[in-house]
């Protein structure tokens, strides 16, 4: 497996379209290195075929939010506040598990005063209880693989690349254990499509190798002495053995869709607009 300071790439070698595709992906990776959201802001920008989670459950919620996000590229301004705190959240483990990987050590008061001038203090509390909530849930006696990597894969002839970012993979005894972070007030369902593709890839990357799926949830808490609820949720992920042809029949409907949009095809709204951070470029 690749130390931390390697883009995560796979290539499956088929001399189709997606190949130079793939290339181009590849180029972007090693050219943006750790930095996720560049990455993805570049294949935005340039264009680059590819197919991601995000995009397939964006067309599949609204057509008009995969349309105002994915073709007309529009920005959010102002970005919601709960983007911002989740963003942060990520990147305040990210990077207490870099300082991990490189044999530093972790003090929680470090990350609280990153905290501090940042947000309102209501949101400020949220993102202290919850790294409190990390520092007690962080796994002991692993070694830090990789955090917050790009990777693209080909998945199919008639289908552009996949790509995605995995949060956390982490080694512990020989065996690998993979680790996506989500916020939000309360426990929301996953949607098994994001880690199907995580398994995918890891399981052409690892081969035969132990490897085990993990979703952990922080829950926003203003204070944690008085809640009903825990804060926290870490969820084994354990996929039914079609997992895969599941989720290559809804990526090709997904891409179906979102060809049509980019021919021209109105895109329809789904009427959930509470749910989209979209909701008030549809009035």
């Amino acid at each position: 497996m690749e130390n931390p300071a390697q883009p995560l790439v796979i290539h499956q070698g088929r001399a189709d379209l997606s190949d130079t595709d793939l290339a181009l992906i590849q180029s972007v990776i090693e050219q943006t290195q750790q930095d996720a959201d560049q990455f993805a802001g570049i294949l935005r920008a340039r264009r680059i075929p590819h197919l991601s989670y995000s995009q397939v459950s964006a067309v599949e919620f609204c057509q008009y939010r995969f349309y105002l996000e994915y073709v007309a590229l529009v920005s959010l301004d102002p970005v919601p506040l709960y983007f911002t705190k989740g963003k942060l959240l990520h990147q305040l483990i990210a990077s207490s598990y870099r300082q991990t990987a490189l044999g530093q050590p972790v003090d929680l008061e470090e990350y609280n005063a990153l905290i501090d001038g940042q947000l309102p203090e209501d949101q400020r509390r949220h993102l202290r209880n919850a790294m409190q909530v990390h520092f007690e849930q962080r796994l002991p006696d692993v070694h830090v693989v990789s955090i917050e990597k790009p990777f693209a894969m080909s998945i199919a002839a008639d289908l552009p690349p996949c790509v995605g970012v995995i949060d956390l993979v982490l080694e512990r005894r020989g065996a690998y254990i993979l680790i996506d972070h989500k916020t939000g007030h309360d426990f929301y369902p996953e949607d098994e499509l994001q880690m199907a593709i995580y398994v995918e890839y890891m399981q052409r990357q690892l081969g035969e190798v132990a490897c085990e799926f993990y979703y952990d949830h922080y829950r926003w808490v203003t204070n944690l002495s008085r809640i009903r609820k825990p804060p926290f949720l870490r969820r084994q992920i354990r996929l039914p053995a079609s997992y895969w042809q599941d989720a290559l029949l809804r990526m090709r409907r997904a891409y179906q869709l979102i060809q049509q949009i980019k021919d021209g095809k109105k895109p329809s709204r789904s009427g959930e607009c509470f749910r989209c951070p979209y909701r008030s470029l549809c009035q």
